[in-house]
């Protein structure tokens, strides 16, 4: 009798979330309203991720192109970089 191998299985289950948890970790960073105290002096600086500063911005950057066109209620559309479609 042949033995059947589970890894694929849990090779597919792996690769499936995958972009669960990059969109999640997107939702949980994402700060809309542009402001938070990001810098090692304690001045208010624009900054649209809780963690990660330009890594994050460059990271997320195709889901917040996505975010600004589905909500931008949520962005300052007075932002030079703003994607209007």
């Amino acid at each position: 009798m042949k033995r059947e191998s589970y890894a694929p299985l849990v090779v597919a289950i792996a690769l499936m979330l995958i972009p669960v948890l990059y969109v999640g970790s997107y939702l949980a960073l994402v700060n809309p309203s542009g402001y938070a105290f990001a810098t090692e002096d304690n001045r208010i600086r624009p900054c649209n991720y809780r963690l990660g500063g330009e890594f994050s911005a460059w990271a997320y950057l195709p889901l917040e192109t996505i975010d600004r066109y589905l909500r931008p209620h949520r962005w300052d559309q007075s932002d030079p970089t703003f994607i209007d479609f």
